[in-house]
């Protein structure tokens, strides 16, 4: 049976979480890792959005959205992690949280990262907006036990989906020399993927694919 193929970009923070549950569901896929100023052709004719992650399921199927990904892997996992990580008492709140890291924490990350793409001058106010959303973390991780999660006091998809972007924040503020960005507990919060066991077999980079390039796995295995 063929793998189902996931192409990807390493850096990218959707195609990081895409990867991440791929790999705690214990599943196995054929990566395409893409060079984004080149694009496959195969990744250009099946996805409308024409971005990573895409994920080509080995009956043909077709999952663009990194979140649809990740549920994905949890309803395939062997050990059956819908429940354990999406559980159904806090799917409506896990979304929220998943939504407002899209759609607002990323707008203000982008333009505080890339300011010069943007507008320079609104760097410090696209930083303040951001650390806003941190702060919002801050408060959740806060009344969590021992101030681990996001969502209740068990890990969820919504820590799986956020830390991609905070790390991506963490790099913006190095690259600027910013001091002190973050606060306990995300600090602690954002070292335990940091320093997870599985952090080097999703951040593993691979050769960029091209046709006729050799099948490469995710996960590879590292144990050398």
């Amino acid at each position: 049976m063929n793998k189902h193929i996931l192409f990807s970009f390493r850096r990218c923070p959707f195609a990081i979480r895409a990867r991440w549950a791929i790999k705690m569901c214990g599943l196995e896929v054929e990566i395409r890792e893409i060079d984004l100023k080149n694009k496959p052709s195969e990744l250009m004719q099946n996805s409308v959005t024409k971005t990573v992650p895409l994920l080509i399921l080995n009956n043909g199927k077709v999952i663009e959205e990194s979140l649809d990904i990740i549920i994905w892997a949890l309803k395939n996992s062997p050990q059956n992690y819908m429940e354990k990580y999406f559980n159904k008492s806090y799917r409506e709140i896990i979304l929220e949280i998943i939504h407002e890291n899209d759609h607002i924490f990323k707008y203000h990350l982008d333009r505080f990262k890339y300011d010069s793409r943007f507008n320079p001058n609104k760097k410090e106010y696209h930083f303040k907006k951001s650390q806003e959303f941190l702060k919002k973390l801050n408060i959740s991780l806060s009344q969590s036990y021992e101030n681990r999660w996001l969502i209740g006091d068990q890990e969820s998809i919504a820590d799986w989906c956020i830390w991609p972007f905070v790390r991506q924040f963490k790099i913006a503020c190095d690259s600027k020399k910013i001091l002190d960005y973050f606060e306990e507990p995300i600090e602690s919060w954002f070292d335990y993927f940091f320093k997870h066991e599985n952090y080097k077999f999703v951040m593993h980079k691979y050769s960029v694919w091209g046709s006729g390039s050799l099948v490469e796995t995710f996960p590879k295995n590292l144990d050398f």
